[in-house]
């Protein structure tokens, strides 16, 4: 499995709780769809970082669904209304090493 690391640090420093609850949406409905449809796709994550960053964690069977996935986010980021805010991610790709999650009975 790989992988894929995106962290989007906005220009300028925070963002407002609004700002992120319409990224969250726009996400949700606008790029969550597209990024299931890629092969090899397991899991995708968003998490705010303190109203100071943005960081995506994907997850997919091999390399070339991972990469995949970071071409399908610059477009979405080029459409999107916060795109001059959100600048150019540091991206951070590679084999998921160890991977563990609570059986299902656990929840």
């Amino acid at each position: 499995m790989y992988a894929t690391i995106r962290k989007y640090s906005p220009k300028g420093g925070t963002v407002t709780q609004k700002d992120i609850t319409d990224l969250k949406q726009r996400i949700e409905s606008g790029f969550v769809p597209q990024i299931q449809e890629i092969r090899g796709f397991h899991s995708y994550h968003v998490v705010n970082v303190n109203d100071k960053e943005v960081v995506t964690i994907s997850l997919f069977e091999d390399r070339a669904g991972s990469a995949e996935s970071t071409r399908r986010a610059a477009e979405f980021v080029k459409k999107d209304p916060m795109k001059d805010r959100l600048g150019t991610p540091e991206v951070i790709e590679g084999e998921l090493l160890v991977s563990r999650e609570a059986a299902v009975e656990a929840h």
